[in-house]
């Protein structure tokens, strides 16, 4: 399916929900972080382009594979924190990480289907529930390195068109549509050119910052209509420390996932 025809479902898909969800958005959105342009309300439109950042972030592609290598530094005064690699496996809603290092990680998995998430050790007899929003290193959490599916678990509303950097962008509020995400509310840039993510800034339910993102660009992926850019950098920044932690994405590749790695019952 092309982008221009994605946009037209999905759009769609908006305006034809049931009431009871339409209100919910319409509630959700009586209480934006930012200030709304009322002239270009472009909600529609706006849950379109955040599906179209997800794919350039691991959402909704049917089968794909990656390594993660997270770097972090600390405050000042703080102790030293290891690096971390891990390979991450995803397919359309569900994503399977696995820790390759540091040692006393090595073999730690985290399994994401939907809205549910559950980790697993060397020496646990059997998986637990945790959230996305558990610490996985440094300022990264244990979401921030599973597919993006934004799309289906954040309401999104326009709020403005602004350049960022040298291009123009959308910047649009997400509002969390249930408890079971990294974060409650989101203030996303996304280029209005290249489709994918450019910012984020990850605010607590008070609209309180609490870390931003900075995204690169420099991996490529071909999908059945053609190429896209997949997410190389994901930098990651404390609101209120100079705390830091990089994702660097590499050895990217499309291919089949067996559906047996996203049951719980085989996660060991």
């Amino acid at each position: 399916m092309n982008k221009t025809l994605h946009r037209a479902v999905l759009a769609a898909l908006v305006h034809l929900c049931p009431a009871p969800l339409a209100a919910q958005e319409t509630q959700a959105q009586e209480h934006l972080c930012g200030t709304p342009s009322v002239a270009q309300a472009r909600d529609a439109e706006a849950a379109a382009w955040v599906a179209d950042a997800d794919q350039a972030r691991g959402g909704g592609i049917p089968g794909l594979a990656w390594d993660i290598h997270a770097v972090s530094t600390g405050a000042a005064g703080d102790d030293p924190i290891p690096d971390y690699r891990l390979r991450v496996k995803a397919a359309s809603e569900a994503s399977l990480a696995e820790i390759l290092e540091p040692a006393n990680s090595r073999g730690n998995k985290m399994l994401q289907v939907e809205r549910n998430m559950w980790m697993t050790k060397p020496n646990l007899r059997k998986p637990v529930a945790i959230s996305p929003r558990m610490r996985l290193t440094g300022q990264a959490a244990i979401g921030d390195i599973a597919a993006t599916n934004y799309a289906q678990d954040y309401t999104a509303a326009f709020l403005r068109d602004e350049p960022c950097g040298e291009e123009q962008c959308h910047v649009l509020e997400l509002s969390a549509r249930h408890k079971r995400t990294t974060y409650d509310r989101i203030t996303y840039w996304v280029s209005a050119t290249r489709s994918v993510a450019v910012k984020a800034e990850f605010l607590s339910p008070s609209c309180k910052p609490i870390k931003t993102a900075r995204f690169e660009y420099d991996n490529v992926v071909t999908l059945a209509n053609g190429k896209i850019a997949f997410v190389s950098m994901m930098h990651i920044a404390d609101a209120a420390s100079d705390a830091r932690t990089t994702l660097r994405y590499s050895k990217v590749e499309i291919r089949e996932i067996p559906a047996a790695e996203f049951d719980v019952a085989n996660l060991q």
